[in-house]
């Protein structure tokens, strides 16, 4: 077997002179250099000897400095091997099996931040439930989930301490973490049996990426689109479950409480400084403005008493002071307060690659210059009129700049907070006894629970829970996977009349004629669902007639007829049609320990 040494060994790059090499054989006296195509100016990608690249030198400049080194170290009597970014995909392309060893490539690098940047958990935890006498179907969501962990929640700040550790490690509880604020990327190794998985990972390709919460990653590979199985039962070792995660500290320490085993320790990125009222002044400002333009809720409007303790624990717990003669309701306002609460994290991720843009030019130079243009890759070219063009672009990743606000710490962490919020209410309804999960998105919960014993807690403030349907009991709950449910209700106040269904599903604009025309009622949503877990399942297609579609070209939106195809979908586990349970990847039988080593 042949050692190479590189940066991720012991000792760090093999120096010569001043220069460090990418990989270094010393049986064989051989270095090894990997260049990146625009960092280095291959001369296939980018021919001009003036070509500009992100160094800031020209291509034909940085092609010179980098024939010094070589000639450097061949004079030291080293055999030399380059190989260029371009070379090594197209070999990757044309290469099953070293295709697969790239895929599989246990990535022990540097510390990605984006790759930390996870949005929240959703979908079914079940595909049906009614309720039974003496129990009690409930719609929780949380009241500005964003806002109160901006309000709430310590953040880094200022630059972190890059550790390389590349170390085997066995951490099993919080306390053998030491990094108290810190973004760490690590060998994870998820418990066997677990009632609320805790870390996420990202599966698929970027165009097809879901978001999961699994207990094996080779399950999750090897069933890209879910399954619908009665005995399914997660084969592989605790090597095989486990993946190459970065999370957060305080993610991370959630898991380990849970049963989850850290095995190597890569990378971390380490926060001394952190400030507890970053956001407090935004937020009580603007959330002072969005209590005041909804007035005082229904159950203690006009009740001075409720009114006053309400403004004193808006007040105390949050620092949001409340005016009296303010509280009046208007849409408008509310709408625009909610606006600036809920977008103000985000804007510290905008991403900035990856996105097209357009420019209408009628210069010839102008696209003679665009074409020539090595940071661009040009989509498309449309004429306007005969002297006008309209030039789609994208900007190559490799010459993006971060933007003036990019600060995607704040956005992840943000994220990361708000999961293991909902993920304790997750929790307290799971190990209640009588209760079950059924539903889950982002700042919500459906779940069962008995009619005297509601393991969750109402309130009026930021992070707590407020009811969505609470004229309403909810007789049944029915999911065909992510950001697609149905509820069948009946009103508290006339139970003895016809119910009233609730339907969404992400996609379809569920009008009067989709519907009752055209077939996608709660009656026959259900109907798919009970046919997806018979594996018997025959599409919904569904028509719009007129759907507005603009034409940049034409500069015009015209009406097209659109058919879209409505089917149960559920990747994100492995249903059991008996009982309609969503199965985690990694399920296994309750009489296996928490976990094997």
């Amino acid at each position: 077997m042949v050692n190479i040494r590189t940066a991720h060994s012991e000792n760090g790059e093999k120096k010569m002179g001043k220069y460090k090499l990418d990989g270094w054989v010393k049986e064989k006296k051989l270095a090894i250099e990997v260049n990146g195509c625009c960092w280095h100016g291959c001369i296939k990608c980018y021919p001009d000897d003036d070509i500009k690249l992100p160094t800031g030198l020209t291509a034909g400049q940085q092609r010179q400095k980098d024939q010094q080194r070589l000639n450097f170290i061949k004079n030291l009597g080293v055999n030399v091997e380059v190989y260029w970014e371009c070379e090594i995909r197209n070999m990757v392309s044309k290469d099953y099996e070293m295709r697969k060893m790239f895929k599989n490539y246990l990535d022990d690098g540097p510390i990605n931040i984006r790759s930390a940047f996870y949005g929240g958990r959703t979908g079914p935890l079940k595909l049906f439930h009614k309720a039974e006498p003496g129990q009690k179907i409930s719609y929780y969501d949380v009241t500005s989930l964003y806002p109160f962990i901006n309000v709430s929640t310590r953040y880094p700040v200022g630059h972190p301490e890059v550790h390389v550790i590349n170390k085997d490690v066995n951490w099993t509880k919080p306390e053998d973490n030491t990094y108290n604020l810190a973004l760490l990327k690590l060998f994870i190794i998820p418990p066997r049996n677990i009632d609320i998985p805790v870390l996420p990972m990202k599966i698929g390709e970027d165009d097809d990426e879901r978001l999961l919460f699994p207990l094996c990653s080779t399950c999750a590979k090897e069933h890209p689109h879910g399954d619908v199985k009665e005995n399914y039962c997660c084969p592989h070792t605790d090597q095989q479950r486990g993946w190459v995660s970065t999370c957060t500290s305080i993610e991370l320490n959630e898991a380990l409480k849970e049963g989850y085993v850290v095995t190597k320790l890569f990378r971390v990125l380490e926060f001394k400084s952190y400030d507890d009222t970053l956001f407090r002044p935004y937020i009580s400002e603007f959330m002072a403005q969005k209590i005041h333009s909804s007035g005082f809720d229904n159950t203690i409007k006009g009740d001075k008493e409720k009114e006053d303790k309400f403004m004193k624990e808006c007040l105390e717990m949050f620092g949001i002071n409340i005016e009296r003669e303010k509280m009046a309701a208007n849409k408008g306002k509310r709408t625009q307060a909610k606006l600036c609460l809920n977008n103000l994290w985000g804007r510290f991720s905008l991403r900035n690659f990856g996105l097209s843009q357009c420019k209408i030019t009628d210069d010839p130079n102008e696209l003679a210059k665009m074409c020539d243009d090595p940071s661009i890759t040009i989509n498309s070219i449309d004429e306007l009129t005969e002297d006008v063009i309209l030039i789609n672009y994208i900007k190559k990743k490799d010459w993006v700049e971060e933007h003036d606000s990019s600060n995607v710490i704040i956005s992840l962490w943000t994220t990361s907070a708000a999961r293991i919020h909902l993920l304790h209410a997750m929790q307290k309804v799971v190990r209640t006894p009588g209760c079950q999960l059924l539903y889950t998105d982002t700042d919500s919960l459906i779940f069962s629970h008995p009619d005297n014993n509601c393991p969750l807690e109402l309130g009026p403030h930021l992070g707590q829970f407020t009811d969505e349907y609470p004229d309403f009991d909810i007789l049944e709950y029915c999911s065909g996977g992510a950001k697609q449910y149905g509820l069948k209700l009946q009103k508290k106040s006339t139970p003895n009349t016809e119910p009233d269904y609730v339907l969404k599903v992400r996609g379809m604009t569920l009008n009067w004629d989709v519907i009752n025309n055209q077939g996608l009622c709660y009656e026959n949503f259900k109907k798919q669902v009970f046919d997806f877990t018979k594996s018997d399942n025959i599409p919904i297609l569904i028509k719009y007639p007129n759907f507005l579609r603009p034409s940049i070209k034409d500069g015009s939106i015209i009406t097209q007829p659109l058919t879209k195809i409505y089917k149960p979908y559920v990747g994100k586990g492995i249903v059991r049609p008996s009982d309609f349970v969503v199965l985690n990847f990694g399920h296994i039988n309750n009489k296996h320990p928490r976990i094997l080593l």
